[in-house]
């Protein structure tokens, strides 16, 4: 008789075991995102135009035409992922922080943008054709840092480019160049929302540069 109940037992315990393990499966796989670490979470960020305050004008008459080429970064840019440099020789790649499109695209609008609204700017051209029988400028521009910094227990940001104006035409000849170095900028380590805006900024201020320095070619090449 007891073996009987033994058996008895153990059969009704198969049916409540599966039952165990079918709720298990179902909590696995349809839990997987109430136990997701926020960290995990994907967020995505765009570099913005910050010289919205320019008054688009045409100065004085010598505000100039300018062709922004494509612009160049260095092979370990060339990531979704935002990358932060923490030691001298190290960088990391934060993986759920991104730019929503590649670093080079978002530099290159941006600065684009940037340009359309300076005085000193009459039109920006990129893969558009070039108006006839008027002197454009192309300027040209390659990334040589642009990133987050957290070294010493302290955040900023790093920008650096080398640059190059020139005029296009059969008598193309380069104006000038140079490399530029944007002043260091205080970040918030791990506010990755501060870094595509603090690095907006820093863009701002390279376009400023390149306005004033394509007029200033573009100023003296008409006085010869």
């Amino acid at each position: 008789m007891m073996n009987i109940f033994r058996a008895w037992r153990s059969k009704a315990a198969i049916p409540r075991l599966s039952s165990v393990i079918a709720m298990s499966l179902l909590a696995l796989s349809n839990g997987c995102a109430l136990f997701k670490p926020v960290q995990a979470e994907e967020h995505y960020y765009l570099l913005t135009a910050k010289s919205l305050s320019y008054v688009a004008t045409q100065g004085n008459g010598r505000a100039c035409v300018v062709r922004l080429l494509p612009v160049e970064v260095p092979d370990y840019l060339q990531t979704e992922d935002m990358a932060v440099r923490i030691g001298t020789n190290q960088i990391e790649f934060t993986v759920y922080h991104q730019w929503a499109e590649p670093l080079e695209a978002g530099i290159r609008r941006v600065i684009a943008e940037n340009l359309r609204v300076s005085p000193q700017i009459r039109e920006v051209l990129t893969d558009e054709p070039s108006p006839r029988q008027e002197p454009v400028y192309e300027i040209s521009a390659h990334i040589l840092a642009c990133e987050g910094n957290y070294i010493n227990g302290r955040g900023f940001i790093t920008f650096g480019a080398t640059w190059e104006i020139s005029q296009s035409g059969p008598q193309a000849a380069t104006l000038a160049h140079g490399v530029y170095y944007a002043p260091l900028t205080n970040w918030h380590a791990g506010d990755y929302g501060e870094l595509a805006d603090q690095t907006s900024q820093v863009l701002n201020e390279f376009s400023q540069f390149l306005a004033h320095t394509v007029s200033e070619q573009a100023m003296a090449h008409s006085v010869r």
